[in-house]
C-alpha cells in the first residue's frame, strides 16, 4: 500500500504494526505558514513491504516551480521504491538511486519548460525497517532523535551558513539572522550528479525513539530545545499540530511540514 498526501491544514496519522510486540506510529502535516500563499513543501509517508517510507521536500525555484518540484520529488522516491524493492539491493543504496531519478525528473521537466529553469528541492528521505533506520538527505530538511528526553539532531545542513559556522567564521547566535541562511549548497534538481554526505545515516532505534523530520519553516522560528520540549511526551498527532501552531504563533514565515515516527518495540 502506498499513501502519497499534500495536506495544507490537516494532520494525517497511521499506524503500522508489524508483529504483535512491535509497532511503528506515523504523524503528519504540512502547513503553509501564515506568510506565503503557496506551499511549496510536499510530503509522503508509504508502508510498503516491511517498510515504512517517510519524504519531505521543500520546492526552491518560485512558487509554481518549488511546488512542482517537490511533488516531482517525493512522486519520484514513492514510485521508485515501489518498484524497486523486490529487487532485494542494500536499502542504502536505493535511498540514492531514488534521490537521483528524482534529480533527473526535476531536471528533465525544468529542461521542458523554460519558465521553470531553476528549480529544485531540499529534501530528506528515511527507511524504517524494523528497528534499523536509514537516511539521506540533501539541502536543510532535518532528522531529529528524540529519546530518553533529549534531543540529537542527526542531519547537518548544507547551507552556506552552516559552513560558516564549521569555519569559525559565525557564532551560532549570528547563524539565526544572517541574511544568506537560507542559500543551500546541495538539492535535487540542481547539479546533473548528485554530491552525498558519506556514511548514509543509519540508526537502531530503541522502544520509545521519537523520529522527527521536518523542513526550515519549523527550525527557523523554533529552537531545538523548544522542539523537544513539544514533541517528547503525548500522542505524536498531538506534538505535530502543535509544533506547527507554534511556528505559526511566530510569524509563520514559510511553509512548514514535520513528521514524527514512533517506534514502539522490544
Amino acid at each position: 500500500m502506498g499513501i502519497t498526501l499534500h495536506l495544507e491544514r490537516l494532520t494525517q496519522f497511521s499506524l503500522v504494526l508489524r508483529e504483535s510486540r512491535m509497532a511503528v506510529y506515523v504523524a503528519n502535516m504540512s502547513h503553509t505558514g501564515m506568510v506565503r500563499a503557496v506551499n511549496e513543501d510536499y510530503y509522503g509517508y508509504f508502508h510498503l513491504a516491511n517498510y515504512d517510507i517517510l519524504v519531505i521536500a521543500d520546492g526552491m525555484g518560485g512558487h509554481r516551480g518549488g511546488k512542482i518540484a517537490s511533488k516531482i520529488a517525493v512522486d519520484a522516491v514513492r514510485e521508485y521504491f515501489e518498484t524497486h524493492l523486490k529487487d532485494g539491493r542494500p536499502i542504502e543504496s536505493m535511498i540514492d538511486e531514488a534521490f537521483g531519478v528524482a534529480n533527473r525528473m526535476i531536471r528533465d521537466f525544468a529542461s521542458a519548460n523554460p519558465g521553470l529553469y531553476g528549480m529544485g528541492a531540499t529534501a530528506i528521505c528515511l527507511v524504517v525497517e524494523n528497528n534499523k533506520a536509514f537516511y539521506r538527505h540533501l539541502g536543510d530538511c532535518r532528522l531529529y532523535l528524540i529519546r530518553d528526553e533529549k534531543i540529537k539532531r542527526l542531519t547537518k545542513d548544507h547551507t552556506l551558513v552552516q559552513k560558516l559556522l564549521d569555519d569559525g567564521i559565525i557564532t551560532l547566535a549570528e547563524s539565526f539572522f544572517h541574511p544568506e541562511r537560507n542559500i543551500v549548497s546541495k538539492a535535487l534538481g540542481g547539479r546533473f550528479y548528485l554530491e552525498f554526505d558519506e556514511p548514509i545515516g543509519f540508526l537502531e532505534m530503541v522502544n520509545g525513539d521519537r523520529l522527527l523530520m521536518c523542513s526550515d519553516g519549523l527550525f527557523d522560528s523554533i529552537s531545538d530545545e523548544e522542539i523537544l520540549e513539544l514533541a517528547k511526551h503525548g500522542d505524536i498527532q498531538n506534538c505535530v499540530q502543535e509544533l506547527i501552531n507554534e511556528a505559526n504563533r511566530r510569524g509563520g514565515n514559510d511553509n512548514i511540514t514535520v513528521q514524527i515516527l514512533l517506534y514502539a518495540g522490544e
